[in-house]
Order: C-alpha cells, then sequence, then structure tokens
C-alpha cells in the first residue's frame, strides 16, 4: 500500500473513532449512585432516594430526555432536585414544559439559560396570564425561597436560590425565618455560592452549571488559562467545615454541541441513619451507563457548532403608519415586552387613550424593576416627538425613568438618553422631543436611525406599583 494512501485512511479511520466516541459519549448518560452518611442529614432523610439532575440545555423533547425520564421511573427516587439550565440559550420553553410535566415531587432552581428567555422563565412557576402561582405543581420552583420537607416527624430545610451567575442569587432571602436547628439541603446552579453556603452551615448543596468541564482536556487546565472560575468546583464532591457539595455534570451541552470523555449523568444519593461527629462521609456506589440510543438527528446536532449560540427568529417590533409604536390592542404586542417573574403585564380594558385596551404594569420592590421593549423598529428619523399617556390609579407620585439606547450607546450611561418623570395621580401625557434625545455625558444627538431599545424603570422602587399606559407613539 502506497505510504500516502495508508496515511491517508488511517487519518480517515482515526477521524471515524472520533465521531463514534464523540456520539457516545455525548449520549450516553451514567447514573452514580452515593450514599451519604451525615450528622444531621442522615437521620433526617433515613432511607430515602434522591435524584439530582441538572443543565438538561434541551432545543426538544428527545431521546435524551425519555432516557433521564426513564432513569427516574426505575430508580423510583422519593424526591427529584433539578439545578437550573433547562432551555438552550434562547431557546424555547415547550420541551421543558413537556419533561417537567412528566415528573413528581420535584423540586428545581433557575439557571442562567432561563435568563435569556424570560417571558417562557414566568410560565414555569406561575399560571398562564396570571400573578398566581401554580397550584400543586409536579415541580415546585424554589426562587430564593425555603420550605420544609417532613417524613416520619423529621424535617428537611429545602433552600433554591436563582442563578448565582447573573448574580439573582439571594441566600439571605431564601433563608429568611428557618429553622437553624432543622438541617438544610441548598439547591443552587452554580457552585459559587459554596463559600456562602459554608459560613451559613448548610448541610448540603447540590448545583451544576460545569458540566463537568464538557471535554476531558477541561480538566487539565482550569486554573492554567482564562477560564470560568466556577471551575475551581469543576465536578463532584467537595467538602469544607461540615458543608458538603455536589457539582453535577449535567445532562446537555453548553458552547459545544457535543461531550468528549465527560458523559452526562444523573446522581442518585442515599442517607443512611449512621451518624458520624463531624462532617460528612460519603460512600461511593454503582455507575450504570444508558445509551439513549442513535438517530441521525443527533447526528447532525453535535456536529453543529452554531446550534447552541442560535436564537429563535425574532421578528421586529413595526412602527404603525399612522406612527403607534405600542397600542396595546393584541395579545401578539406582549411578546416583546422583557417578562420575568414578580413583574407582570396584561391587557386591560380601563384607562386606555387609544384603542379598547391598556397595558396594565405591576411591578415589584427592586432597584430598577421596569419595561424593557424589544426588537423594535429601528428607524426613527421620520419622526419629532417621542410620547406616551401612563395612568396612575395611586394618590402618591412616583419617578417614572425612560431609557433610550443607540447602537453607540452600549449599556454605558455616559453614552445613552436618561430622564425622570413624575407620574402623579391620574393620567399623564408625556412627550419627549427628538432633538432632546442626547447622551447624558457625552456631547452628540443619539441616532435616530439605530435606536436599539427603549426601557422604562421605576428606580429604587420601595413598594409593589400598579399603573396602565398606552400609545406608545411617535409623531
Amino acid at each position: 500500500m502506497r505510504p500516502l494512501l495508508f496515511i491517508t485512511l488511517t487519518i480517515l479511520l482515526l477521524l471515524l473513532m472520533l465521531v463514534g466516541k464523540i456520539y457516545y459519549d455525548t449520549y450516553t448518560i451514567e447514573v452514580h449512585h452515593y450514599q451519604i452518611a451525615n450528622c444531621r442529614l442522615a437521620d433526617a432523610l433515613a432511607g430515602k432516594k434522591v435524584a439530582f439532575v441538572s443543565d438538561l440545555h434541551s432545543m426538544r423533547f428527545g431521546a435524551r430526555e425519555n432516557e433521564v425520564l426513564s432513569i427516574l421511573e426505575r430508580e423510583k427516587p422519593d424526591l427529584v432536585f433539578l439545578g437550573g439550565d433547562y432551555i438552550s440559550f434562547c431557546g424555547p420553553y415547550e420541551p421543558v414544559f413537556s419533561f417537567l410535566g412528566n415528573l413528581k415531587n420535584a423540586y428545581a432552581v433557575m439557571g442562567n439559560t432561563e435568563y435569556s428567555n424570560e417571558n417562557g422563565s414566568c410560565l414555569v412557576c406561575h399560571k398562564e396570564k396570571s400573578l398566581a402561582l401554580k397550584e400543586n405543581p409536579n415541580v415546585r420552583f424554589l426562587r430564593n425561597s425555603h420550605l420544609t420537607l417532613e417524613s416520619g416527624g423529621k424535617k428537611v430545610n429545602l433552600l433554591g436560590v436563582d442563578g448565582p451567575i447573573d448574580k439573582r442569587d439571594d441566600i439571605t432571602e431564601a433563608m429568611h425565618s428557618i429553622d437553624g436547628a432543622v438541617p438544610a439541603i441548598l439547591l443552587a446552579h452554580s457552585p459559587e455560592v459554596f463559600d456562602d453556603a459554608v459560613r451559613r452551615g448548610i448541610d448540603l448543596v447540590l448545583c451544576g452549571h460545569n458540566h463537568g468541564g464538557q471535554i476531558f482536556p477541561i480538566r487539565f487546565i482550569k486554573g492554567k488559562v482564562m477560564i470560568d472560575p466556577t471551575f475551581d468546583y469543576l465536578v463532584g464532591f467537595f467538602n469544607r467545615g461540615n458543608t458538603l457539595m455536589y457539582v453535577s455534570r449535567g445532562v446537555g451541552n453548553s458552547y459545544l454541541p457535543f461531550r468528549l470523555g465527560v458523559k452526562p449523568e444523573v446522581a442518585v444519593f442515599e442517607f443512611s441513619g449512621q451518624a458520624v461527629q463531624n462532617g460528612s462521609t460519603v460512600t461511593y456506589g454503582s455507575t450504570d451507563g444508558v445509551h439513549a440510543g442513535f438517530s441521525f438527528s443527533n447526528i447532525v446536532d453535535i456536529f453543529n457548532f452554531a446550534l447552541p449560540f442560535r436564537k429563535p427568529y425574532e421578528k421586529k417590533h413595526v412602527i404603525s403608519p399612522e406612527g403607534r409604536l405600542f397600542d396595546f390592542e393584541t395579545e401578539a404586542e406582549m411578546q416583546y415586552l422583557d417578562w420575568e417573574c414578580h413583574k407582570w403585564f396584561e391587557l386591560s380594558d380601563k384607562h386606555a387613550t387609544s384603542g379598547k385596551y391598556s397595558l396594565r404594569v405591576t411591578l415589584p420592590p427592586g432597584q430598577y424593576p421596569g419595561i424593557y421593549f424589544k426588537h423594535i423598529d429601528a428607524d426613527w428619523t421620520r419622526y419629532r416627538t417621542f410620547k406616551m399617556d401612563i395612568f396612575n390609579p395611586s394618590s402618591e407620585t412616583f419617578a417614572f425613568h425612560v431609557r433610550i439606547d443607540d447602537h453607540k450607546s452600549g449599556w454605558e450611561y455616559e453614552d445613552r438618553f436618561d430622564r425622570n418623570f413624575k407620574i402623579q395621580n391620574g393620567m399623564n401625557n408625556i412627550t419627549i422631543p427628538l432633538e432632546s434625545v442626547k447622551a447624558n455625558i457625552t456631547p452628540r444627538s443619539l441616532d435616530l436611525m439605530s435606536i436599539e431599545r427603549v426601557m422604562f424603570f421605576i428606580p429604587g422602587n420601595d413598594k409593589k406599583r400598579e399603573f396602565y399606559i398606552d400609545n406608545l407613539r411617535l409623531e
């Protein structure tokens, strides 16, 4: 055989073997079994089985999601804990709802990808078109909150915090009014909560985010190059003082559409009543590998490097021929509002100044609660003023902040437009001459051909507030 042909065939064979290894590692879910003996948790959860699943990153309800459900069905855990990142970046929630709908006795927290599609994340724990939480859901979401699990007269505090990566976690709020004499488990998406959990005496922390590195070279280069600092806790158990933390490899993929040398996992914990004096002891049990099956679509996915970064097609909200930007006459307009739990927008037949409906806005207390209008027409050059109508049903005046950015602004205060308005009781008509839309510090007019975002918020809001807004228009 000619040397060149031999080398070519060898390379092809190696590539084929690599493809096979990547496919196997990406779609083989390992089930890791552990037994934990702890002076507090072991007694409270003796005989219980807990399953932990994190980082689904679902783009569709497929073989991998089905296999996770099959694993849970076989293991029959008493409790299922979920560690966030259920959707792909900016991805849909439909496959996640299908997955969650098949669970029982499950408790969950949000991850960082959930905030890339906040409109959908609100429906995870709220009734559709309602501020009310779902009643007796299959999956209970803990949003910087806690609850007490009871069995056989024994209690365990279960805490959950929002995604630490986006600094939305608030462990102080989650522990408010908690009984410190009761052992505690903390669900969090990222292991960066570990130091805080140790200081507060949490018994067990369950988290994910790191995917175990997702490809095996990460374990050798972490700490040596610019890489996520949370990789100090890459995967597995970590113990400090009386706090034990487990970091899951997760199930799905992020950044790279495949895994290599780091298989997905479902972790299963059992607790023995055998107490120890200090800290926790962990006994490693069996590891079972289950392949999710072969399909052509899976092959396509693991070599589609654009897939983890893709965004769904985002249609622009257009300015009407009459210059109306938002008139809030249809539910379709609601998709262009940035939703988030604890704030709420709905159409109302009260206080409309144009058409039949206005937008009823309910904002929670907070530093900057408000409205972010997404994907609006960028060209405002044909107009001279930006107007809106706001009805305040309260006798109390509040500050209403309008922010406008162009393509040069970025997120920096100095280079964008900001203005406060006092909203008094009753109807308030706001007019902003577009010639006055200048950057805060730099002496330039914003580029009216390239308006990128419009935001309204109440700075330093100290209470829940309700108001009605209508007829956002350009004239």
